[in-house]
């Protein structure tokens, strides 16, 4: 009924000569159902909380009546934002109005649009629909967003709005049509080896850590340590190192399964202002980064994917892209030696090779200082707790091995208008910029720096609606005034006066 009504009210408008998305739309009923699922996604955590802390399942709230009246007043509310909300194109703007009792008016006109970026959940596939966002300069969040809206009406927004359908022909030939521009795409198999080393295991980690925090609000302690000395002979250091064990499995099982729905069906293509990446298994992404919002490109090499010679590669973009326009991945794996066309072909500005500097021989006793000394404090908690004394060795040599290639490793330099960054801290990452993208450039030494003439080097680029700061430490004092004269801060520096080897080395060894 509903797609029926609105085509007849198109032919209508045709008739008359009238732009069909000129006068107010409404979304599609399936809006309300959006509305509802997206409310309850973000009440999760509150409902957890209340469910843990409170009285749990036997309060009022988690029962049959409890949770029928929460979805009905959801349903309702729902309802009324759908039937509240309207959109249309007039004058080159993107006009949307909402509200029950206070009416909101947003005009959104198209000289400020820089992207418009098309996603398509689970809800929204099953009905040939999608959610358009509408993203403008200087925001990290959409300016203005329709959740449930057809295909042909995205596109004739598209075509309506978008700058970049503002085409310049030469002699009434559409230039743009005659290049091919490259896409990349991610195989399958590559898909597979990218979920099982996926640099967001920490942060399984640490969900699997919390939940299993919140088992003692269900399951007392004294129960588990019950049942552990009935079924496992009592309560000794090798049922700890199997909890930890089955941890750090369910930890790693959660990030291949988070990592297969995000990045399937990942394909990254270009034109010659913007990059546009589709992804996503059940929730289907397309997400749109201006070339001219790309602050600085950064390769992560992993733990596990460098001795593979695997890296990812992101961009830090100001205001657009990913989770909230911050850090955008646009290769979730690649073979570094494939990098350097990657670049040439995706990213063309930031395909350079630029002179540079290592920290000096004496700043390898800070890099074991830093990484030593917090190591040294968790073994001998370790050894208190568990009275395993052999936990000292070990984690010391680890964090020797860790020191060390983290000296090996660092390097930054400059030439011309780029610079870059090399660093690690677990995983190896290399950040190319350009000096006009970096909002600020420091300098530091504290008073040990000082004693021997080190400093560190700390460059800050807009990314999202914070910063990214990438920063090297432990450098020879010497390059100060070099950055701060090639950033601009004292007279100009075009290139650093001495120099140790040419940096991004996409085609150097893998190995730790």
């Amino acid at each position: 009924m509903y797609e029926s009504t609105e085509s007849a009210r198109s032919h209508e408008l045709n008739r008359e000569n009238i732009n069909p998305i000129s006068v107010p739309h409404r979304q599609h009923p399936v809006a309300i159902f959006t509305f509802v699922l997206r409310t309850l996604r973000e009440m999760i955590i509150p409902i957890i909380l209340v469910f843990f802390l409170g009285q749990g399942g036997n309060s009022p709230f988690f029962s049959w009546q409890g949770i029928t009246l929460m979805l009905l007043a959801l349903l309702g509310f729902g309802f009324i934002s759908w039937l509240r909300f309207t959109w249309r194109v007039e004058e080159d703007e993107l006009r949307i109005e909402q509200g029950l009792f206070v009416r909101k008016k947003r005009y959104v006109p198209r000289d400020r649009i820089q992207a418009i970026d098309i996603s398509s959940g689970p809800v929204q596939r099953q009905f040939g629909l999608v959610r358009l966002n509408v993203l403008t300069a200087g925001g990290s969040a959409p300016e203005a967003a329709i959740s449930a809206i057809s295909r042909e009406d995205a596109r004739a927004i598209e075509e309506a709005l978008q700058v970049e359908t503002r085409k310049e022909g030469v002699a009434g030939m559409d230039v743009e049509r005659e290049i091919t521009w490259p896409v990349y795409r991610l195989s399958r198999k590559r898909l597979l080896i990218a979920a099982s080393t996926a640099g967001s295991f920490g942060v399984a980690l640490s969900i699997v850590g919390t939940v299993m925090a919140q088992i003692n609000q269900v399951v007392s302690e004294e129960q588990v340590i019950e049942w552990i000395e009935t079924y496992a002979d009592g309560v000794t250091a090798d049922i700890w190192i199997t909890l930890a064990v089955v941890a750090v499995l369910a930890a790693w099982l959660l990030s291949v399964f988070g990592t297969l729905l995000r990045y399937s069906g990942f394909t990254l293509s270009r034109n010659d202002r913007e990059l546009h990446i589709r992804r996503g298994l059940f929730e289907k992404k397309h997400i749109t980064i201006p070339y001219h919002r790309i602050q600085a490109v950064r390769v992560v090499e992993g733990i596990l994917r460098q001795p593979l010679g695997f890296a990812m590669v992101y961009v830090e973009n100001a205001g657009f892209g990913d989770e909230g326009g911050k850090t955008t991945v646009v290769s979730p794996l690649m073979r570094k030696q494939e990098l350097e066309t990657f670049l040439k072909e995706m990213l063309t500005d930031y395909d350079v090779h630029l002179p540079g500097v290592k920290p000096p021989r004496r700043a390898f006793l800070r890099y074991q200082i830093k990484t030593v000394v917090p190591a040294l404090l968790l073994a001998s908690v370790g050894a208190w707790y568990f009275g395993a004394l052999w936990l000292i060795p070990v984690i010391l040599m680890t964090a020797g091995v860790i020191g060390y290639v983290r000296y090996r490793d660092a390097a930054a330099g400059f030439d011309g208008e780029h610079g870059f960054m090399r660093f690690r801290r677990l995983a190896r990452s290399t950040v190319v910029f350009h000096r006009r993208r970096i909002q600020s450039l420091t300098v530091l030494a504290n008073w040990f720096q000082r004693r021997v003439k080190l400093c560190s080097v700390m460059a800050t680029v807009a990314s999202g609606s914070g910063g990214a700061m990438f920063q090297v430490d432990h450098l020879d004092a010497s390059v100060r005034s070099e950055w701060l004269g090639w950033y601009g801060a004292e007279h100009r520096v075009e290139r650093p006066g001495v120099t140790q080897g040419y940096w991004p080395d996409w085609g150097s060894s893998g190995s730790l």
